[in-house]
């Protein structure tokens, strides 16, 4: 059983001995913006948190159907390590991090803010850790591929408070649940790409610092996890050569005397042209742009994938279908899919895969494929083939 599947069982059974009734999930508020790119960013009340991003199926952090997600602001205190309820959403792997205390919520705010970037949409969400008083405020400029997050925390009690303070998330990058690792090692930032060390740049989910002082961490989303819950700070690692089912963030240390407040901000990037970083500042009269060309069909006469047509049943059952660039433009990655199930895809002047039917009974099965350009574009299409006898026909099938 893989490790996914045994901490998805011992979620079930935490959720199941510990967790409120269904009816009493965890609350969220929603920054919705139907331009994007982010079109959705989500704070739950527990300062968890999730993402969509315009063009996806799937949202940004695992689980890719729950809101909120395995994401979002951890503490280490006193012993004590408070985290978002994750027994508490409506699916969780984040079990890894062990003993926990979930956050006291206390208020959370409406959305405010009209979305330029002198006025942000907004949401501030306060809770509770102990003597330590939290308050988060999450903001997106429309138009940006990034969302920031300003956490401050203020020392209630009457004695100093020391600890770390964790931004962190388990990673699923455009619809897919593996991928690789980059960090910007001058900027204390990591984060998890398509392509090892972002290179080429393509997809990516990074954690940025604007405070000072930051330490990071990409690997398995549950060696992510596990350290956390031993509640030191991030060892500043990246398994970025390594395809794993992974996640990322980054860490502070604290020290507050009674009645001191500390703020640690950065941001969360969603590029799929792997454009890390800070976003350009916001321009009050931005120059006027060509609109780009509209995008060809993925399958059929004139589009991007290169087939056996589909108008009669297979009767060649491993063939190989080929991809080329739309004009104006290049594939920067390719995800392809025989029913539901994912097949190798290699580049070399194009991108190819290889469909193989072989050994599978007589019926129907869909090739599905996702396509990603360098100007941030997806394509998207699907076929269904019927396949034949296994007695092959002679003759070449003809690509359209």
């Amino acid at each position: 059983m893989s490790l996914r599947a045994r901490m998805a069982l011992v979620a079930l059974a935490a959720a199941a001995l510990l967790a409120p009734p269904a009816s009493a999930q965890t609350p969220f508020t929603e920054i919705a913006t139907p331009s994007g790119p982010l079109t959705r960013v989500i704070v739950g009340n527990e300062l968890s948190c999730q993402v969509a991003y315009a063009g996806d199926a799937a949202l940004e952090l695992y689980p890719s159907n729950a809101t909120p997600g395995d994401c979002g602001t951890l503490v280490a205190t006193g012993g004590t390590l408070f985290a978002p309820n994750f027994s508490g959403h409506s699916s969780s792997a984040a079990s890894g991090i062990g003993t926990s205390t979930a956050f006291t919520p206390v208020s959370q705010s409406a959305v405010t803010g009209s979305g330029s970037g002198s006025d942000p949409r907004r949401v501030t969400t306060v809770v509770d850790a102990g003597s330590l008083r939290i308050t988060e405020v999450d903001s997106y400029v429309s138009g940006q591929e990034a969302y920031r997050t300003d956490v401050e925390i203020r020392n209630n009690g009457g004695s100093a408070a020391s600890g770390t303070i964790y931004r962190a998330g388990d990673c699923y990058l455009q619809e897919n649940d593996r991928g690789f690792g980059f960090v910007d090692a001058g900027a204390s930032a990591a984060g998890c790409s398509l392509n090892a060390n972002n290179s080429p740049a393509a997809r990516i989910e990074q954690w940025y610092p604007l405070t000072a002082g930051a330490r990071y961490m990409e690997a398995s989303f549950g060696d992510v996890w596990t350290h956390i819950g031993t509640k030191a700070p991030f060892p500043n690692t990246c398994r970025c050569d390594e395809q794993v089912d992974n996640g990322a963030g980054i860490s502070w240390d604290f020290n507050l005397a009674p009645g001191a407040t500390a703020t640690f901000s950065h941001l969360t990037v969603f590029s799929p042209r792997g454009v890390a970083g800070p976003p350009p500042p916001p321009s009050n009269n931005p120059p006027p742009t060509t609109p780009p060309a509209a995008l060809p069909p993925a399958f059929g006469p004139g589009g991007v994938v290169q087939a056996p047509s589909n108008r009669r049943c297979v009767s060649r059952r491993n063939f190989k279908i080929r991809l080329r660039n739309p004009p104006g433009t290049k594939i920067v990655a390719a995800i392809v899919k025989v029913n539901k199930r994912r097949v190798k895809t290699v580049r070399n002047v194009r991108v190819t895969a290889r469909v193989d039917l072989r050994g599978l009974p007589r019926g129907r099965y869909t090739v599905s494929i996702s396509i990603l350009l360098d100007d941030g574009r997806t394509i998207k299409g699907k076929r269904k083939y019927r396949t034949c006898g296994t007695k092959r026909r002679r003759g070449r099938v003809p690509d359209v």
